[in-house]
């Protein structure tokens, strides 16, 4: 209904139904703020959703979120980890248009889309783990430990590319497998041998940068990047790179010893908590 009486229907329908979730997935910046989240608490003073993911970008004040978790316990899922998959779909529109023909991409589109789908699934896991993780050790509002985690990369992302203008060419091939990784496995084995003549290197530096980034903060969690000082973060992250390997040979070294596969795999199991970190001679 486009009269005033369907408009504010529309518009007051979150308030009203009750639900298990709640999923903007649209509508204006600021729709719910200080002045009217209280409309989203029933008359008991509970929420008609205890849980919000917010599709929609800034559908949610930051005073809002934060009153109505103080105030209700709501649990909100902040855009920036809500919707950090269509940043990442973006970023694979621009590597697709980069590195595939016209031809290949349309002959090869239903493969393409379905490693894209698969590969938001499992960087959204990821981003659901690491919030829960955090919140279990620091207790507080989702939407605070999701700028969290968002500042944490954003440090470690910037931090990297800088290193990565003062390395030589050699030590940045190394790391040109984080890039190959990120990418959807059909377009990588068509394309990424000519990646360098292909992407600009500025781009492949700030894809290698992200990629790290994420990574660490995923694997170790925020503490592990805040705790670095700023002028070694970077010297960190790329030793980490290279202990990883470490760890990797180590581990296909244990599949080979004789020993019980219940001992084996406790090994193993320590050695993924914590042995990257106990490599790089730092508390775990």
């Amino acid at each position: 209904m486009d009269n005033e009486e369907g408009i504010k229907a529309r518009n007051s329908m979150h308030n009203r139904l009750v639900a298990d979730a709640f999923i903007p997935a649209g509508g204006r910046p600021s729709t719910i703020d200080m002045s009217n989240y209280r409309n989203f608490l029933l008359p008991d003073g509970s929420p008609s959703s205890r849980l919000i993911v917010e599709g929609a970008n800034l559908f949610i004040t930051g005073e809002a979120r934060q009153a109505l978790y103080d105030e209700a316990g709501v649990a909100i899922i902040k855009d920036s980890s809500a919707n950090k998959c269509g940043v990442i779909t973006s970023s694979y529109e621009i590597c697709a248009a980069m590195l595939l023909s016209e031809d290949d991409f349309y002959n090869n589109k239903t493969q393409i889309v379905e490693e894209v789908l698969e590969k938001l699934r499992g960087l959204a896991k990821m981003e659901a783990e690491l919030l829960f993780r955090e919140f279990e050790s620091h207790p507080d509002s989702l939407p605070a430990i999701s700028q969290r985690v968002s500042n944490s990369i954003n440090v470690a992302t910037d931090a990297i590319a800088l290193e990565l203008n003062t390395i030589s060419d050699g030590e940045r091939e190394e790391l040109l497998p984080l890039f190959r990784y990120h990418l959807p496995q059909t377009i990588s084995d068509i394309a990424f041998e000519d990646v360098h003549s292909r992407v600009p290197e500025q781009y492949i530096k700030n894809a290698i940068a992200s990629c790290l980034a994420s990574k660490l903060v995923y694997k170790e969690g925020c503490n592990f990047i805040d705790a670095l000082p700023k002028d070694k973060l970077a010297r960190v992250a790329l030793n980490y790179i290279s202990k990883e390997k470490e760890m990797s040979l180590l581990k296909d070294a244990l599949l080979e010893c004789d020993m019980g596969d219940d001992e084996r795999n406790t090994i193993i199991k320590i050695l993924e908590a914590g042995g990257i970190k106990t490599a790089l001679q730092m508390k775990a």
